[in-house]
Order: structure tokens, then sequence, then C-alpha cells
């Protein structure tokens, strides 16, 4: 798999659950997002490949508005006997986003990275998957910091929380998995992986589940 195409999939996160949402008079369901575009599922033609069109949608009550060119599209099923109608799936990539959008965007994906990390821990410890429910404050004091030097990372043990420019620092205690998800992250959101990773060693904590002992 090449460079690019790699990053395309590490940056894109599935959502738990479809956004609906409208393109132009189109309705369709946002089904996964990246800060650079996402893919949506629809039954009427939203446009051809190239076309500018305008995307509607709401999340948590945050209104998202932004103007997308059609990347791709293609029929996910087609119509038959109990499918009166074909269904498409579109890529769109945005074009236009307003701040606001792009700030429910980052949160959007800033949140299910969380919950993604949040359940791999829950299964390490046979505990069944839960929405966050409460803020982990952190107290860690040995760390790994992660740095991306010339496109390899490296990694180096440190008592400073510290975080370096060209990558994050962590609790040394995070998982090889853990650890290569916020580096995917990362190379597609700098600033918000950074972000995560400051709170999750902390006084101020991120969201996480509650663990009951």
């Amino acid at each position: 798999m090449s460079n690019s195409s790699e990053r395309r999939r590490v940056q894109r996160v599935r959502l738990l659950e479809p956004l609906r949402g409208s393109i132009d008079s189109v309705k369709v369901f946002v089904l996964d997002l990246s800060l650079r575009g996402i893919r949506v599922a629809h039954q009427e033609a939203i446009g051809d490949v190239g076309d500018l069109v305008a995307l509607r949608c709401e999340w948590e009550g945050r209104r998202i508005e932004a103007m997308c060119s059609v990347v791709r599209t293609q029929v996910h099923r087609a119509a038959d006997a109990r499918n009166a109608r074909t269904l498409y799936h579109s890529g769109l990539e945005f074009q236009q986003v307003s701040a606001s959008a792009g700030i429910a965007l980052r949160s959007i994906v800033e949140t299910h990275i969380a919950r993604a990390i949040d359940e791999q821990k829950a299964n390490a410890r046979g505990i069944p998957a839960i929405a966050a429910q409460s803020f982990q404050t952190g107290n860690a004091q040995h760390y790994v910091r992660h740095e991306l030097i010339k496109g390899r990372w490296r990694e180096i043990a440190t008592t400073d929380a510290t975080q370096p420019e060209n990558g994050f620092t962590v609790a040394a205690d995070h998982t090889p998995h853990e650890v290569q998800m916020l580096r995917n992250a990362y190379e597609s959101s700098r600033e918000m992986v950074q972000s995560m990773a400051r709170l999750s060693i902390s006084g101020e904590g991120v969201p996480t589940r509650r663990y009951m002992p």
C-alpha cells in the first residue's frame, strides 16, 4: 500500500452512528470522516465527480455546513426484489469549511479516537465497552516520547512530560496498539493528538470510561 493510501486510511474514523444530513436537497447519511473529507450513503444522485455540493448535518447539536467536491461514487447495494432502490456510497473532499464546522469535525475525530483507545483498554481488562463516563486524571511519572523524524518514529523513555514539536509524549503504560493509533492520528492531525496526549498526563484528564475494580 502506498504512503498516500495509508495516510487516507488511518486518518479516517468510522462513526458509531451515521449522521443524518443532506447534500443540497438529497438526504444522506455520513458514515465516516476525516479532517479532509467524508463518505456518505445515499439513494439519489448527488452529482458527478468533480461537482461542488453543499453538505449539511448536525452532531451533538453542532451544525456542520461545508462545500465539498465529489471524488467518487459507487454502487454499494444494487436494487433487487427486497431493495427497491439502489444504495450508493460517495466520497467527498472538503473545499470550504466554516470555523465552527471545522471545530465540530475535529471534535468528532477526537471523540472517536479517544473512544477507540478506551475500548482497547476495556477489552484488555474484559470489561464491556460503554460510552465515556468520567474523567481520568493523569498521575504517571514515567513517559515515552514519540518523535517523527524524517518519516520514522523514534521512542525515548523519559521522566519529562513535555510535548515535543515533532511528536507526542504519553504515559509509559500505553499499549503498542494505542501508541500506533496515536501515531496514525498524529500524521493526520498533529495539534489534536498533542492536545490529547497533554491532557492524558496532566491533572486535567481526558474522557475515559469508569473502570470498576
